[in-house]
């Protein structure tokens, strides 16, 4: 009886360990990896649950479970944070929201919303770049603006003077990186206010609804596949930039990554989130059917210190949640 359980038992430690192991394989290289990565939540509860019941059973094979969720460790803290806010005599706010081109028929709602927002910094991804919302923003030069990009879909608002700012990507690319050096006391804080490529899956309907995700099955899985693949070059591209930069650094928006993926831990081998080190709870961040998505980050160099992080779900003007964190500068 011992002997046939073990088959399943080593090849269930098989599949947790590849599973796992998907994360350090990049789409470049097997444009799978990010389906595989997909599957990391659900191995988790499952060692979880079988951990519980062979305890309850006062099983010594319970130590299996055990080890295989001691090694996930990294996806549980991605996936659940709990932490205290701690306080700095010198710290700024930071804000990210992907603002949907305000096109869900909130618009001054929202605007009145940003404006009413006190953080130093705030930064946009598919933003309405007019000039009056522009100017609504920048609350009559209170805030120094640096609006660029495709159709000016990006967008960084600083109560900092910016002395030096860029955009990655021709404008024609509607997903981008704008970045902006901000002075800050005697200190020099970059800037990245990321918006990775979009996988451009409607999710309520190419995903939720049975029918039409049969139908589009093919199409869906194309768009996922290489959507992955273009969010790894550009993740290359911006870990080269960042790398030529001495200063303290914030990664921050939309990403369009789960936690699970190699493109969320090609970035957190060089930088901490901030979620994982101030957050609480789960800080899911999309605003739709799939309400269990945290796409939206900030990354954060060693020359900062997270305070405190928080997602504003009460805040629902768009398909995506606003983040803010609180930061200092380590001296």
């Amino acid at each position: 009886m011992k002997s046939i359980l073990k088959l399943p038992i080593i090849l269930w430690c098989f599949v947790t360990l590849v599973v796992y192991g998907s994360v350090w394989v990049s789409p470049e290289f097997f444009k799978y990896s990010g389906l595989v990565s997909l599957g990391i939540p659900f191995i988790l509860i499952f060692n979880l649950l079988f951990f519980i019941f062979l305890l309850l059973s006062k099983s010594k094979r319970a130590i299996l479970p055990a080890v295989l969720l001691l090694i996930g460790f990294p996806f549980i803290k991605s996936t659940f944070s709990l932490n205290r806010t701690t306080e700095a005599p010198s710290s700024f706010h930071v804000m990210n929201y992907n603002m949907m081109r305000m096109n869900k028929g909130n618009e001054k709602d929202m605007l009145k919303w940003i404006v009413s927002n006190t953080s130093d910094i705030k930064c946009f991804q598919e933003f309405l770049g007019s000039k009056s919302v522009i100017k609504a923003i920048s609350e009559n030069g209170k805030y120094n603006s640096f609006v660029g990009g495709y159709a000016n879909s990006y967008a960084i608002f600083s109560k900092y003077p910016m002395v030096n700012k860029g955009v990655f990507y021709e404008e024609k690319t509607t997903n981008n990186i704008l970045f902006a050096d901000l002075k800050i006391g005697k200190d020099t804080l970059r800037v990245y206010n990321v918006h990775l490529q979009s996988m451009n899956i409607n999710v309520d309907q190419e995903v939720i609804d049975q029918k039409e995700f049969d139908k589009k099955y093919e199409t869906v899985r194309r768009k996922f596949l290489t959507g992955s693949v273009q969010r790894t070059a550009q993740i290359k591209d911006l870990l080269e930039h960042a790398n030529d930069c001495n200063y303290p650094i914030l990664i921050i928006g939309d990403f369009n990554d789960i936690p699970y993926s190699y493109n969320y831990f090609k970035i957190s081998r060089k930088f901490n989130n901030a979620f994982e080190r101030a957050g609480r709870g789960f800080g899911f961040t999309y605003n739709g059917k799939l309400q269990f998505l945290r796409i939206d980050n900030q990354f954060y160099n060693n020359q900062l210190d997270a305070l405190d992080f928080s997602t504003l779900n009460d805040i629902d003007y768009s398909d995506h949640f606003p983040v803010v964190g609180i930061y200092s500068i380590s001296h």
